[in-house]
């Protein structure tokens, strides 16, 4: 994004992966946080994410790296390392000792999701990620993996442009087709936690949508962001709940990677593990509704001190409050937690929602 205030990449967790994609024995050589890094998993099934580069000869070890047991051996001269990033053996020199190792990245594996731990400072994670309630339950929800696993790929986006949409209540209509815009119902911040939810009317104006067959539906998305690399939008309309979280891992200065993971409410009768009927189209709306945002981060300019209109000011200025202490040696502390039942301000410009709010 151009001027983007940060020289720095967040503090956060971030996925690199799903786990039904790294095989025991896989080696993968991957770029985040402009590093050279090879992620793999060892026959015994930990998952490591190590610096590339042999300290010997300088191999990548992620370009023709093999798993040994639980080591990755170097594709130059088989010097070993364990997941821990130790050098365990010289094969060709057993007897000889050397203080060298790979820097270890913190790794997690949480609900069929890779993810990895970054701090600019080094230091150990502040929080561990709860994972979200329906990707644990498979009797209730289809299971996330494959159907409801995106790849985006590798866009010119930065990490907080996803989260960013938290505040925004206005580009709904705009953007993805909506009715009207979002009202706000709560915003709630505990640290590196943010909660919201956000009211709509699904299916505003139209008799019936594939949707909202029985006409609109007063619902609501809830969100919640761990960070700024992970967020989740929970979509609630009336029995069906779609989660959709959103994880956007830095590149470099300027690209990250993007995995959309979404679950939705199993359709009744259903006992396959493939979506049909309202919960597949579900997913491949979401699918198609994100894209329209990363077409307009990807070619997006920041904007530090906007002028904001309609009420903007309240909740864009609380979430790039809460998202500085992301980007400092020290957690950003603003004296107080703001937590309970947001009322609409006089400024906030929505009147067909007024009565609606709480």
């Amino acid at each position: 994004m151009k001027d983007w205030p940060y020289d720095v990449f967040p503090t956060g967790w971030y996925q690199i992966g799903y786990s039904e994609e790294l095989a025991p024995g896989d080696v993968r050589p991957v770029k985040y946080f402009d590093k050279d890094l090879v992620l793999f998993r060892t026959e015994g099934g930990e998952v490591s994410l190590l610096d590339a580069y042999c300290p010997h000869l300088g191999a990548h070890l992620g370009h023709g790296g093999r798993v040994r047991g639980e080591c990755i051996a170097c594709p130059f001269h088989d010097w070993r390392f364990t997941a821990g990033g130790e050098l365990h053996e010289i094969p060709y020199a057993p007897a000889a000792t050397r203080r060298v190792g790979l820097d270890r990245w913190q790794t997690r594996e949480v609900q069929g999701i890779i993810l990895t731990w970054y701090d600019a400072f080094g230091r150990e994670p502040f929080w561990e990620w709860p994972g979200i309630p329906e990707f644990g339950d498979q009797v209730n929800n289809y299971p996330i993996y494959p159907y409801g696993a995106d790849h985006v790929g590798i866009r010119r986006i930065v990490v907080q442009s996803p989260v960013e949409n938290t505040p925004d209540y206005f580009h709904f209509p705009v953007v993805h087709g909506a009715g009207q815009p979002g009202r706000p119902l709560l915003w709630k911040e505990e640290k590196h936690y943010l909660h919201t939810r956000i009211g709509y009317w699904f299916g505003y104006g139209r008799p019936a949508t594939w949707l909202t067959p029985d006409g609109p539906v007063d619902g609501e998305t809830e969100t919640e962001a761990w960070g700024l690399g992970l967020s989740n939008a929970r979509f609630h309309i009336d029995d069906m709940v779609n989660n959709q979280l959103t994880a956007t891992t830095p590149v470099d200065g300027e690209h990250s990677q993007i995995f959309c993971t979404i679950s939705v409410t199993r359709e009744p009768g259903s006992d396959s593990d493939e979506p049909t009927g309202r919960a597949k189209k579900m997913i491949e709306f979401q699918n198609v509704q994100i894209r329209r945002d990363f077409a307009i981060w990807e070619n997006q300019r920041y904007v530090e001190h906007p002028p904001f209109a309609g009420g903007e000011d309240l909740y864009y200025g609380r979430f790039r409050r809460w998202s500085k202490q992301f980007y400092s040696d020290e957690p950003y502390v603003d004296g107080k937690t703001i937590e309970g039942d947001v009322r609409k301000p006089d400024s906030f410009v929505v009147p067909e929602y007024e009565h609606n709010l709480t």
